[in-house]
């Protein structure tokens, strides 16, 4: 989980310091929120080292580090990436599969799950329980075209850093699993079987982010949450007037999206960051 170090003005010029640390390999984030500028680091063991950068920035004696100038952004992306191991991992994974599409057709099966229950059992309990959690989870590795992949894939990176980064490897997790199943059995209860993608897991990061940016930096826009579900709600609309028109998963995304409130209204608050915060006002 992000350790917060520091907390600076907004207009203060933090890029000595920041290139100090890519320089050095220290992973690191800056992010604005309230007004100030908040940096946070993946290591708390290189905490010492960056309060020691810390104190020559601010007595005005650091320097931009002579490094080539390709240096730090090949740096910054590596350990970006390598600092949220779960999101690269299901990223490369969903790219995996959709290899393994092309390829074989052992992933058919994938789509028929509950086919025998759907339409008369699905309000069955035991037909949720005969077709298994796993089968109901697995569709969400499955993109069906580049352009699926390519979105779902966008928001995945996008949201599932910050929320590795913020709030911690467990609860991204729990929203890979529990919003990817949620949005899998609303789908297969509302259209049936043979679907997938990972919109309830990305619509849950949203719901996830959207619930609680105002205690959490993540970094996005405040709009965010509001334009998704806009657009969610007129891909309805337009599905509703025109059967078939967008093709869209709305059960797994409205699945999804509601599990993603529910987890991010329920999830124990990010209390390290007011406790940080206040240590780090204290030290600037």
């Amino acid at each position: 989980m992000a350790l917060l170090v520091l907390v600076a003005p907004a207009g203060a010029d933090l890029s000595p310091l920041t290139q100090h640390l890519w320089a050095e390999k220290i992973a690191h984030r800056v992010v604005e929120h309230q007004g100030e500028q908040m940096l946070y680091l993946e290591d708390e063991a290189d905490e010492p080292r960056v309060r020691a950068l810390f104190d020559e920035w601010r007595e005005g004696q650091l320097i931009a580090p002579a490094v080539e100038a390709s240096q730090p952004v090949f740096f910054q992306f590596l350990l970006n990436a390598l600092a949220t191991p779960l999101t690269l991992a299901g990223l490369l994974l969903f790219i995996a599969v959709f290899v393994w599409m092309r390829v074989s057709d052992s992933w058919i099966v994938w789509l028929t799950m509950g086919a025998e229950y759907w339409p008369d059992q699905r309000f069955s309990i035991a037909a949720y329980s005969a077709i298994g959690l796993w089968d109901f989870w697995r569709p969400t590795l499955l993109h069906f075209s580049l352009l699926h992949l390519l979105f779902n894939g966008t928001w995945w990176w996008v949201l599932g850093r910050r929320i590795e980064q913020c709030d911690g490897r467990l609860a991204m997790l729990a929203i890979i699993l529990l919003c990817g199943l949620a949005g899998n059995i609303a789908q297969w209860w509302y259209a049936g079987p043979a679907f997938g993608g990972a919109s309830g897991v990305t619509m849950g990061m949203m719901a996830w982010v959207g619930l609680r940016m105002k205690r959490v930096p993540y970094g996005l826009p405040k709009a965010l949450l509001p334009v998704m579900v806009a657009w969610l709600l007129l891909e309805l609309t337009a599905d509703t007037m025109i059967p078939g028109l967008t093709s869209t998963a709305h059960g797994a995304h409205i699945g999804g999206l509601l599990a993603g409130f529910a987890m991010a209204a329920l999830w124990p608050a990010a209390k390290q960051y007011s406790t940080d915060s206040e240590r780090a006002s204290d030290d600037t």
